[in-house]
């Protein structure tokens, strides 16, 4: 018998009432107990990816099954790691899991890689945390080489989490290969509840290797095509998949009147799928990066089409908007978007009365930037914003910037986009 034939049987095994999960946990507790005990490797990449993805599809398709795995602390951690990700879950569905298993102690808290998944794009490493004073952990991370030099072109991000089941993320942006075999240097950050942060102080080295076969190399669609929206000239150059994300590449025309802030889009697929969960944006030159939920397993990339629905846009002369604070005015020209701009002072913190700029606007998008200037040109933060719907009129919000420990009455703030509009243009990647 086959691995796919097992993998299918084992679907069809799945796919039983609730009760029948009593000795899948009891199989399920034995596995973790007996890895608990130090058998790192007993259990081969190949075959833990698998049960994986035959796990994941149940979850996803079979909602009594979900249910039952709620009950099972195990495969809660799994489903909970990948269900709010279309594009890991595909990956661990398309078994692209690389089991680690690998867990070092320091001063009585354990750090335990679990999991990865690695493209030519971005490494996911999944990790759990043991002991400790802290309720929340992040990490840091550095990559070594097999000989023990150290990696360019990536960076690393992780968030706070007191899930059992964490991950951070490596993204690559200029290491043209990933080594099968790297060093991660970890060290981790822990939080209390009022978000004080401390480093602890510890690298834990955990040498791994990646199979070639489930480190997938990028597949690139070309596109090449010139588009006008709003009166302004975009590139679309090309895509670029990989099991874990989308790259959409981008770049305007220097004749341009206005930079690109932000661009709303989706793909469709055969049969009218849709595929719309945005990933994160990098913008620099006059090139543009959008990443996208994982298109690399869609069957036929021939009938995906690109939509562009709609784009933000910052006017390249656009000036800066003077407030005068105790006057309540301003002068400057706010996007079309804005419908108001006051001024009052507010209470924060039992500090005092400072400066609240609030702003009235019908789009959910802040028209400052957080960064503004005094009237002799010093550069201050507002640290943030707090947006407030108003329930009153759906659709409209309104924006307040506090300017602590401001003592001056007059403020330049820089605007973050001039106008917004709806687009429907629809590119199909099938005739590039």
């Amino acid at each position: 018998m086959n691995r796919q034939q097992e993998y299918w049987d084992l679907i069809r095994e799945l796919d039983q009432p609730p009760a029948a999960l009593e000795g899948a946990a009891l199989r399920a507790r034995a596995r973790a107990k007996r890895r608990r005990a130090g058998r790192r490797w007993g259990i081969s990449l190949g075959s833990a990816a698998g049960v994986c993805a035959a796990f994941v599809l149940a979850v996803n398709t079979l909602p009594t099954f979900a249910l039952a795995c709620g009950k099972v602390p195990v495969l809660r951690e799994l489903a909970a790691a990948v269900a709010f990700s279309p594009s890991l879950s595909a990956a661990v569905e398309h078994d692209y899991v690389q089991y680690v298993g690998q867990s070092q102690s320091f001063e009585g808290l354990t750090l335990t890689l679990e999991y990865v998944i690695a493209d030519a794009q971005q490494m996911v490493v999944f990790y759990r945390t043991d002991g400790g004073a802290y309720p929340y952990y992040s990490v840091s991370c550095d990559l070594k080489d097999e000989t023990g030099g150290p990696l360019q072109g990536y960076a690393v991000t992780s968030g706070d989490s007191r899930e059992e089941l964490k991950q951070f993320e490596v993204h690559f942006s200029a290491l043209e290969e990933i080594p099968q075999k790297l060093t991660l240097e970890v060290e981790l950050w822990g939080s209390d509840h009022e978000g004080n942060e401390e480093r602890l102080g510890h690298v834990y080295t955990f040498p791994i290797t990646l199979d070639p076969a489930k480190t997938a190399p990028a597949v690139e669609i070309p596109v090449d095509r010139w588009v006008e929206v709003d009166g302004q000239r975009l590139l679309v150059d090309r895509l670029e998949l990989t099991p874990t994300k989308t790259a959409l590449y981008l770049a305007d025309d220097p004749d341009n009147t206005a930079w690109l802030e932000d661009l709303d889009f989706h793909f469709t697929g055969e049969n009218g799928a849709v595929y719309d969960a945005m990933d994160s944006t990098i913008s620099a030159s006059g090139g543009y990066t959008y990443y996208f939920q994982s298109l690399y397993f869609v069957e036929d990339r021939s009938d995906l089409t690109l939509h562009l629905d709609g784009a933000v846009w910052l006017d390249k002369e656009a000036g800066p908007v003077a407030v005068e604070l105790a006057a309540n005015t301003w002068t400057g020209q706010l996007p079309e978007e804005v419908t108001g701009l006051t001024v009052e002072r507010v209470s924060t913190h039992g500090t005092g009365e400072e400066w609240a700029v609030k702003v009235s606007s019908t789009t959910s998008r802040s028209p400052f930037e957080l960064e503004f200037r005094d009237p002799e040109g010093g550069a201050h933060t507002t640290g943030g914003y707090s947006m407030r719907n108003d329930r009153e009129a759906p659709g409209n919000y309104e924006f307040e910037y506090i300017l602590e420990g401001y003592p001056w009455d007059s403020a330049q703030f820089t605007l973050s986009f001039t106008h917004a509009g709806s687009l429907d243009l629809a590119i199909p990647l099938g005739d590039s």
